[in-house]
């Protein structure tokens, strides 16, 4: 697979002008800014559930939320019995309620990108396969990236038993970049309609994981929160939350880009 520079340069151009990649990348976004309310939703969900099982972590939260209520809503004494009770009465219909809208917008969202990916790779899926790829990404996905926490907080917590040297320069920094690339390499190679081959797809999974790891470490220093506090206000969250979102799909089906580029041009006709 001997590509010169220029011509290689041109077909990624060409790719990710004629699918359209920034069009797909915001819609992504919203996708997943959409997916945060849902989320938070269950979490609250999950904490009433907590509260009902534990009743010294009950009584602790409820001291605390009555010292705040006192302090910042004196006239709402009432305010902090009406909360509790939201939270522990209302656990299962906030957590069964969230869950299936965020199982309803996690489908609509892999089936988007798997639709994305399908048309960057040369076919566009089908609705009866992209549904059934957007009812099973989220969990196995979900689960990936659940792992993909865990096991990061793991390192972190080991990392600070470890020697200094290369077993802590492993665990702090090889580990949660192979595992990177390996989520991108499961995405890569499953959700398109026409999988590519596993070599290109396993090297275009290790460059974009390098770019998400330089994205990761250097989008606060360029982008403080205190500047879009001043220009957004309320809503500096809301937006840093929604350009993060984008830049991330941007790079993901840049990614894609990136590793159909790397593909003969007989190999899968282009639709656009």
């Amino acid at each position: 697979m001997r590509l010169r520079v220029p011509r290689f340069v041109k077909r990624f151009l060409r790719i990710y002008t004629r699918v359209h990649v920034p069009f797909f990348a915001a819609a992504l976004a919203y996708y997943a800014l959409f997916s945060l309310l849902p989320l938070l939703f269950f979490l609250v969900g999950l904490f009433g559930f907590a509260l009902r099982r534990s009743p010294a972590l009950l009584a602790d939260f409820e001291a605390q939320l009555v010292a705040f209520t006192r302090a910042a809503l004196p006239a709402s004494a009432d305010l902090a019995q009406e909360v509790l009770g939201l939270l522990t009465q209302g656990a299962p219909s906030f957590t069964l309620g969230a869950l299936a809208l965020l199982a309803w917008l996690a489908s609509h969202f892999f089936a988007a990108l798997s639709y994305a990916l399908s048309v960057i790779f040369g076919g566009r899926a089908s609705g009866v396969r992209g549904r059934l790829v957007g009812l099973f990404a989220p969990l196995a996905l979900g689960m990936g990236l659940l792992l993909l926490i865990l096991l990061n907080l793991g390192l972190g917590l080991a990392q600070r038993f470890l020697p200094q040297g290369a077993l802590q320069a492993v665990a702090g920094g090889v580990l949660p970049y192979a595992s990177t690339a390996g989520a991108f390499f499961l995405i890569y190679r499953f959700l398109p309609r026409r999988p590519p081959p596993t070599g290109p797809a396993l090297l275009a999974a290790l460059g974009v994981a390098l770019a998400w790891e330089g994205l990761r470490r250097g989008l606060p220093l360029l982008i403080p929160r205190s500047q879009y506090e001043v220009w957004y206000g309320p809503l500096a969250g809301l937006v840093l939350a929604l350009f993060g979102f984008y830049l991330a799909m941007l790079l993901l089906l840049a990614g894609a880009v990136l590793l159909r580029s790397l593909l003969p041009d007989q190999a899968q006709p282009l639709e656009g």
